[in-house]
């Protein structure tokens, strides 16, 4: 009996360990991708060169580099490159929720085409909080690309806080096909999920 009840427990450390660093290495590999296509950028910056505002917006239109981009200006006291076209929640939000999607354990690529649906504002950790929920599909030959438009989301979000200060969580699922699940449903259900991992009150 007790080698059972061992033997599963060690199944279920393994399993935890395999996820975890499964995660972790997953999100090195996307970052890894996301820090190529800004080198040459910082490779400007490391050696004083001039870096042009057209050079910074080219890669903000990128939703998937913005966070990072925008992040990595801030750290070199170079905010001044920011262009303002993308300093809307909404511009953040997407970020994040395309940024997310990039991880080996998620949709692993950006997707074709994203739309802003609703913003949703609910009572989250005893104060007003923003949720960003967008639409999106996959480009051909993606193994979502069959399931056309899905709903994901960014949040919670302040509308006190300062641009790109801090990404806001993202989440999306394949089973949530937009017309089959309406916006707020789906940010009460992102809220729930928090609360029974014991991230919200």
């Amino acid at each position: 009996m007790w080698y059972v009840v061992g033997a599963i427990a060690v199944i279920i450390i393994a399993f935890v360990a395999w996820r975890w660093t499964s995660v972790e290495r997953g999100a090195r590999q996307r970052d890894e991708r996301i820090l190529e296509r800004l080198l040459p950028i910082a490779q400007k910056l490391e050696a004083g060169e001039t870096v042009t505002p057209d050079e910074v917006l080219q890669l903000a239109r990128s939703p998937e580099v913005r966070f990072i981009l925008f992040a990595a200006l801030k750290d070199k006291s170079r905010p001044e490159l920011i262009p303002s076209d993308f300093n809307s929640p909404v511009d953040q939000a997407e970020s994040a929720l395309v940024y997310w999607m990039m991880h080996p354990n998620e949709l692993e690529d950006p997707p074709e085409k994203i739309e802003h649906v609703q913003e949703v504002t609910c009572q989250f950790k005893g104060a007003d909080a923003h949720f960003h929920v967008f639409r999106y599909r996959m480009p051909e030959g993606h193994w979502a690309a069959a399931d056309g438009w899905l709903l994901g989301l960014a949040g919670p979000m302040s509308k006190e806080s300062e641009p790109y200060a801090s990404m806001p969580g993202a989440f999306s699922r394949i089973v949530d096909k937009e017309g089959e699940v309406a916006p707020q449903e789906l940010v009460d259900w992102y809220i729930d999920m928090l609360r029974q991992k014991g991230l919200a009150a």
